[in-house]
Parts: structure tokens; C-alpha cells; sequence
């Protein structure tokens, strides 16, 4: 079955459960790593040619921009908004397993300032527009 869209354009949507389990799985795979990667690179700092470092936290917008495209690939596979979600909701869980960590080993990894809560706000504004606003 094909959904008739304005330039001719068509989406796929005769897939199994099993494709659907398969791609939102990794989905969330791609998300878990994504959480991992910008958490660790929230607070990269990049040297001026005057020798000073600037904090240079592009993360935040690779958070914004990754999350946004996992909402949107989700909505592909289906159209139920709570199952699009599952990616979202797992890099949510990252992030929050990544907040908790230091109360397990001591080690900080999420950095307690204002770039962890706009890596936050950020991740979970990309990947929640799609999912209130539609594809």
C-alpha cells in the first residue's frame, strides 16, 4: 500500500513486525551511542590562535539535529507516535543512566553545568518535535 504524497512521491508501508522491531531496534542503538558520544564531547574545548581555549560544545547541536532525524526515520516505520518514541525514550535513558553514574562508581561522566542541561533540552527537543508535530 502507498500513500500518495505531492510530487509523486510514495511511502512504504507493507512492512512486518519483525522490520519494524528490527529498525526502531537499531534506532535505539544508534541512540544509545549518540547519548554516549555527546555526553563525553559536551565539554570539548577548541585553542585560539592567541593559545586562550574557548569552549566549543557542538554536541549540543549534534544532539538536537540526531535525535530529530531518529524521530523522524521512527516515523517511518510507524505511524503509532509512542512506538516512534522508543529512540527518544532510549536516549533519554542514557542520558539519565550517564547522570546517575557517579553515585555507582564516582566517576562523572554527564558535566553539571549549563551545557549538560542544554545537551538535554536540546536532544529532547529534536527528538520530540516530530513526534508533536508530525513528519
Amino acid at each position: 500500500m502507498t500513500v500518495d504524497t505531492p510530487a509523486g512521491r510514495y511511502t512504504y508501508r507493507e512492512h512486518t513486525t519483525g522490520e519494524k522491531t528490527v529498525g526502531l531496534a537499531w534506532l535505539s542503538v544508534g541512540a544509545l551511542l549518540s547519548v554516549l558520544l555527546e555526553v563525553v564531547y559536551v565539554g570539548a574545548r577548541i585553542t585560539l590562535p592567541t593559545g586562550q581555549t574557548v569552549a566549543f560544545p557542538f554536541t549540543i547541536l549534534i544532539a538536537f539535529g540526531f535525535t530529530l532525524v531518529l524521530s523522524r526515520t521512527a516515523l517511518l516505520w510507524t505511524e503509532n507516535r509512542l512506538v516512534a518514541g522508543v529512540p527518544l525514550g532510549v536516549w533519554l535513558a542514557g542520558y539519565l543512566a550517564l547522570l546517575i553514574w557517579p553515585s555507582v562508581t564516582g566517576d562523572v561522566i554527564v558535566a553539571e553545568t549549563l551545557r549538560g542541561v542544554l545537551l538535554l533540552l536540546a536532544g529532547a527537543t529534536g527528538g520530540g518535535w516530530p513526534l508533536i508535530r508530525g513528519k
